[in-house]
């Protein structure tokens, strides 16, 4: 599908705004509530959720605006041993273009939980999602168990409410932001219930150069200087994917 870039921008205005296993205690009120705090990350047999997935990629240079949409679907099957001998959750994930449309074969990803972290591993990349006990600011390593450069992750929202959610916090991977490029990664749970919603941005931005005949200037409104202008309004290439929680089965 062809977006013009009024349509993109509107929509990427909209996208950045739209939206068991720990240790039984019974000592004090403070280690009952970090016990709790497991609880943003759900890991039980049975459990399964259903996402609607936006996203738009742009490349002005080739004239290039392309949205999908479609649905992911995630199934807790059963647990599993891992290579270490450690108990892990296998995950079956669906993909269809939409609720008229069979789901098609699935993708195996794992999840475990200890009192310290909730990890997954995605494509055969173990990300540390979330650490306990779960405070405002605090900061880990999400790539820990990855050779890849360190990455920052950070607890910005605990405890607030989202929509119609009373309890959810947002974890906040990576946020840049200058006149060439952004880079916005987020994802929001919900207590007893998981991920409920997920951002991820990455663009560059066009900038205009009389030298450079590739510039996308023609994408610009007219006798707007690009620097005065919001990067999502003026995007030369990149993508922007959001990711919405539409059910949700405790598998109880």
């Amino acid at each position: 599908m062809l977006l013009t870039m009024r349509t993109f921008c509107s929509y990427a205005v909209l996208l950045c705004f739209g939206p068991m296993l720990g240790l039984l205690s019974c000592t004090n009120e403070s280690e009952i509530v970090d016990m709790e705090d497991v609880n943003y990350f759900p890991v039980r047999p049975g459990a399964s959720w259903v996402y609607k997935v936006d996203s738009i990629w742009v490349d002005c240079l080739a004239d290039r605006f392309d949205t999908a949409s479609f649905q992911i679907k995630e199934e807790m099957e059963a647990w599993v041993k891992g290579a270490n001998g450690d108990s892990l959750m296998r995950i079956a994930r669906y993909l269809r273009a939409d609720s008229n449309s069979p789901w098609g074969a699935p993708r195996i990803w794992t999840a475990r939980r200890n009192n310290l972290q909730a990890i997954r591993t995605e494509e055969n990349r173990a990300l540390v999602k979330l650490t306990f006990p779960i405070e405002l600011e605090k900061t880990w390593d999400g790539h820990a168990y990855l050779a890849e450069p360190t990455q920052e992750w950070q607890y910005q929202e605990v405890d607030e409410p989202f929509d119609s959610l009373s309890r959810t916090l947002l974890v906040v991977q990576q946020s840049e932001e200058n006149l060439l490029e952004k880079k916005l990664f987020t994802e929001r749970y919900a207590f007893s219930i998981g991920l409920v919603h997920a951002i991820k941005i990455d663009v560059l931005g066009i900038v205009t150069d009389p030298g450079d005949p590739n510039d996308c200037a023609e994408y610009l409104p007219p006798s707007v200087p690009w620097s005065s202008l919001p990067i999502l309004e003026r995007v030369k290439f990149g993508y922007l994917y959001e990711m919405q929680l539409l059910s949700f089965d405790s598998g109880l």
